[in-house]
């Protein structure tokens, strides 16, 4: 519902527990090292503050889908004019392919 909507503020206006009784459960992960893994996404906590009366907590929150597109993407943003040819595509295919079938054949 968060990315749906484009969402970016959540006001949770209760405690985990009122009275020993549980009021909300955890959607955020506990740790800056470690994401919360989720069926179809992975949410990070960035940072968080402990005030007073309330703790702000930024999260990142990463749909788990597969997209050749933006893997490329990512690595021209690391390196430009990283692949550029028919050729290049074609081996960055290939090399996501077999990674991704040794990890099904981890499972």
């Amino acid at each position: 519902m968060v990315l749906e909507n484009q969402a970016n503020v959540i006001a949770m206006m209760t405690r985990e527990i009122e009275d020993g009784t549980v009021k909300c459960h955890r959607y955020w992960p506990i740790s800056l090292k470690k994401p919360l893994e989720l069926k179809y996404f992975r949410i990070f906590l960035e940072n968080y503050q402990i005030l007073q009366d309330f703790i702000i907590r930024i999260f990142k929150v990463v749909e788990k889908t597969f997209n050749i597109k933006n893997i490329v993407a990512q690595m021209r943003e690391h390196r430009c004019g990283m692949i550029q040819t028919k050729e290049q595509y074609h081996f960055c295919y290939k090399i996501v392919l077999e990674v991704l079938q040794k990890i099904l054949a981890l499972d």
